[in-house]
């Protein structure tokens, strides 16, 4: 028996699910007496965006935005466009602080779905060409 054991499925159907059964039938009993019970986690949470996502919005979309962008005859960064954009498209989240206050932030980039990810890169790259004239050429 692997000393590790790591297995993703999709539910997508009848054969999935027996694959599911199988590998808990062969390893659970296994896995406990040795302490180290199998970890089962449901969830219809989309994956978290890429890290070659994530590449190329920061190497790519920031930077195109970065090199070309002029505002008030200023140039930024691509941390400071980040941080701009940001604050324009990702959603706000309530949280509760400590003393029982409930406070607003917004959602990070690296907590968005893939999806998410994408529809936030996209509005991004509309309005840098609409606002700012960055032309996306290139690709990544």
């Amino acid at each position: 028996m692997s000393a590790r054991l790591y297995k993703e499925f999709v539910l997508s159907g009848p054969a999935v699910w027996q694959l599911v059964k199988e590998l808990v039938r062969e390893h659970a009993k296994a896995y406990i007496e040795r302490g180290t019970p199998l970890r089962v986690i449901f969830t219809t949470e989309e994956r978290r965006r890429s890290v070659e996502a994530n590449a190329h919005y920061w190497g790519y979309v920031l930077r195109s935005i970065a090199e070309q962008a002029w505002v008030n005859d200023r140039q930024f960064d691509a941390d400071t466009w980040h941080e701009y954009y940001a604050g324009l498209y990702c959603p706000k989240v309530e949280f509760v602080l400590p003393t029982g206050e409930i406070a607003t932030r917004r959602k990070s980039t690296s907590e968005m779905g893939q999806k998410e990810f994408a529809e936030y890169v996209t509005r991004v790259q509309s309005n840098a060409a609409q606002e700012h004239a960055v032309e996306f050429t290139n690709g990544f």
